[in-house]
């Protein structure tokens, strides 16, 4: 995980009991996994906007991330290069493969999933910017139209 990867502060966890905490056998949950920088960044963003964050899992192995999120969202999500199961394992490992997983939380009291219409919008969003290009505020002049020093335009 790469130090530009996440701005907020994190709760670390290595063991299984928030995973166990997130879980109502009723309605086990399914889960979103999402690659690790661009999950993320998605989920800074829904904290950003005070949407509901629950723990994440990620595997530093496979760089991904899972994300719990309610019932029945697996029917419903259909964004590109990510997967949404019942299962909370890494689609995308060989069999036989060890994960070196560590669950995230965004606070000591998050509630046990993310809303996952909200994290489907803001990773599709995360998609859509340019990599490596700040994003530019409405309304403020775009960087290459800012005057440079002699009274000519910056290319």
């Amino acid at each position: 995980m790469s130090a530009s990867a996440t701005t907020r502060p994190w709760f670390v966890r290595f063991d299984e009991r928030v995973a166990a905490a997130h879980r109502k056998p009723e309605l086990p949950p399914a889960t979103v996994q999402l690659g690790l920088g661009i999950g993320l960044q998605a989920l800074e963003d829904l904290l950003a906007g005070h949407h509901r964050v629950g723990p994440v899992l990620c595997c530093v192995t496979h760089q991904q991330v899972l994300v719990p999120v309610l019932a029945q969202t697996a029917d419903r999500w259909h964004a590109p290069q990510s997967v949404c199961s019942r299962l909370m394992r890494c689609a995308n490992a060989a069999a036989g493969s060890r994960c070196h997983r560590l669950w995230l939380s965004p606070d000591r009291d998050s509630g046990p999933t993310t809303d996952s219409g909200a994290l489907h919008h803001a990773y599709l969003s995360r998609r859509q910017r340019p990599a490596g290009r700040a994003r530019v505020p409405w309304g403020s002049p775009r960087p290459l139209e800012t005057p440079a020093a002699g009274g000519s335009y910056a290319c």
